[in-house]
């Protein structure tokens, strides 16, 4: 198989922290980091200053020695956890970017995959387009990440669907990638409205629509409300957002910030979301990452937006065949969640479940340690709804 089509296989303990751990596993699985390079500088890494410097380093190395896709790969690794200079935030996504594209030119001069652009509020969406080489379509899938994804990510995953007869429009939504960074527009709870000015710009019907991530809430909030999306694939489970942050803080922390929340008091959310970032890295990751995603400037106004984005007060309205992908250790989402999703899902036509485990290496978040077998499961679900 060409290169380009092929997906690297396991999960590896590179860090202890949860989080950082897994984000090395995404640069190896998805960007074209190399393990060996990572796991010898993984115990340089201690916050996320250390983190950023390290991978500098690491591209920097990289672009001397003629590595490309490596240099990449560790640049965009560093821009991922850069907030206090935003600057330098941009200049690193640049160069990432940059080194990409020159990277991966054949893919697009080729045309493998046309890049266009959809006009959305004062900017426009990217959105990737592939077809199939025989032009005999087994379908249209409509792809997007969540939180904190990029375009440039999901290359893998296109070319492969591409190649197995799909064709895919594959976006980068508000809040994600160059349109936050271009364009300014933050994230929108209100999926729908990105994935209707998709749908009318290439006037797609009988859609298949991917989440990844928070895309497995978005995607689903956008199928509620657009009849022209026949089938939805949430590639994570996300019930409520908020629900999902406080979940990874101690008990007694979780149920006093609820509390305040519910009384919106601004003053103890703040500084108690201070003193939880000083003392864990991805409550401070995930915090200052929500802050500039979603366009607002304290921890209290990132939590109480975060409660919009949920599923459980739409689910009702989703009438679509639904699969939910799932994994037996994401370190982001409790397994709890998945009866919940499960639960609410009243008047689909269909309900897939499908929980990947740690013997199939795709026990973590988005199965990143096996995208291709979650991949397939994906194609052969979708060839199953449309007989």
């Amino acid at each position: 198989m060409d290169e380009k089509l092929l997906f690297r296989k396991g999960t590896f303990e590179l860090h202890p922290d949860a989080n950082f751990n897994f984000q090395m596993n995404r640069l190896v699985m998805w960007s074209g980091a190399d393990l060996e390079e990572v796991k010898a500088v993984a115990q340089k890494i201690t916050d996320l200053g250390s983190w950023v410097s390290t991978f500098l380093a690491l591209g920097e190395k990289a672009l001397s020695e003629g590595r490309t896709q490596q240099a990449m790969a560790y640049f965009r690794g560093a821009e991922f956890f850069i907030y206090d200079d935003i600057e330098k935030k941009r200049r690193t996504g640049e160069k990432a970017n940059g080194l990409f594209y020159e990277h991966y030119s054949h893919v697009f001069e080729d045309g493998l995959i046309s890049r266009e652009s959809v006009p959305y509020g004062q900017g426009y969406l990217p959105v990737w387009v592939a077809r199939p080489e025989d032009n005999r379509s087994a379908g249209t899938i409509l792809l997007h990440g969540g939180f904190d994804s990029c375009i440039e990510e999901f290359l893998g995953a296109i070319l492969y669907l591409r190649q197995r007869g799909y064709n895919v429009y594959l976006f980068d939504g508000p809040g994600q990638g160059e349109v936050l960074k271009k364009y300014g527009i933050p994230m929108t709870y209100e999926w729908e409205r990105p994935v209707k000015s998709i749908l009318d710009h290439f006037g797609l019907e009988g859609v298949t629509i991917v989440g990844l991530s928070l895309g497995g809430m978005l995607a689903p909030r956008a199928a509620a409300f657009e009849p022209r999306i026949e089938r939805v694939v949430a590639w994570g489970v996300m019930p409520n957002f908020q629900e999902v942050v406080l979940s990874t803080r101690p008990r007694i922390l979780r149920l006093l910030a609820e509390v305040a929340l519910r009384l919106r008091l601004k003053l103890p959310i703040n500084l108690s979301s201070e003193r939880e970032m000083a003392r864990d890295t991805m409550a401070e990751w995930g915090i200052k990452h929500g802050m500039y995603v979603f366009g607002v400037d304290s921890p209290y106004d990132y939590l109480a937006t975060a409660d919009k984005y949920q599923m459980l007060n739409i689910a009702e309205l989703i009438t679509q065949d639904f699969l939910l992908l799932g994994s037996t250790r994401d370190h982001f989402i409790p397994s709890g969640f998945y009866k919940e999703v499960i639960d609410s899902l009243v008047n689909v036509k269909s309900l897939t479940f499908r929980l990947f485990t740690e013997r199939e290496e795709a026990e973590n978040h988005c199965n990143a340690g096996n995208t291709r077998l979650a991949l397939d499961t994906i194609i052969d679900w979708i060839a199953e709804m449309s007989r």
